[in-house]
């Protein structure tokens, strides 16, 4: 028998919330993605996966009232090692057609920050800014560009359609963000997921010439 995380059970809710069925994928002994999606383009499968805390989490949970714990920061690695799991359940399906998507949830407590930075950074690796002395003997910015970590690029991770940020920013509401990916083999048009998301986002081409750093939102 199959036991829910929260993640699974919030992303069931939002489903329900919002219209869009959601089905969950019988276990067989395979890699199998835990939920098939019915958009208006097809069938889309899900992969569910939370941030969950760690002993340096907890150990700032466990400080005294009115000790400084630090401030928020974007656990990119975490998320980056999320989504290679996640992959591994979904890139099955690539190869039938089906676009794949994962879902990553903050289970972590509120220090942990999922945002367009975090996605970026898991997605597509670290930031670097590129110097250069020009004639004038002054040093110049002459670029931009990712670097190591990279988990998506033009040729791997191709059967991931987008990446969704699931939040709870109250006790009874849910949000959904999305960040499509540009490499995608079997890209998602935004249209056919309006109704679950509150927000998209999309990136041109984070490994050519001068990229910028954060996805822009899409009109949808």
């Amino acid at each position: 028998m199959t036991v829910e995380t929260i993640s699974e059970t919030l992303f069931k809710q939002h489903c329900a919330e919002r219209g869009v069925l959601c089905r969950r994928i019988p276990e067989d002994g395979r890699k199998v993605a835990d939920f098939e999606l019915e958009l208006s383009c097809g069938l889309a499968v899900v992969e569910i996966k939370q941030l969950d805390p760690n002993e340096s989490d907890r150990a700032r949970e466990a400080l005294p009232p009115g000790k400084l714990a630090g401030a928020g920061y974007a656990p990119a690695g975490r998320v980056r090692n999320i989504l290679g799991s996640a992959y591994r359940q979904i890139k099955p399906y690539a190869a039938a057609g089906q676009p794949g998507i994962v879902v990553c949830y903050n289970n972590a407590g509120g220090i942990n920050h999922i945002d367009n930075f975090t996605i970026t950074r898991a997605m597509f690796g670290g930031m670097a800014v590129y110097l250069g002395l020009g004639q004038d003997g002054i040093i110049h910015q002459t670029g931009q560009g990712f670097t190591d970590n990279r988990r998506v690029t033009r040729n791997t991770c191709r059967g991931l359609s987008a990446v969704c940020v699931l939040s709870t920013p109250s006790r009874d509401s849910t949000k959904l963000v999305v960040y499509h990916n540009p490499y995608a083999s079997h890209p998602l048009p935004p249209s056919a997921l309006r109704t679950l998301a509150e927000a998209q986002f999309g990136y041109d081409d984070p490994h050519g010439a001068n990229p910028q750093f954060l996805a822009h939102e899409l009109e949808v």
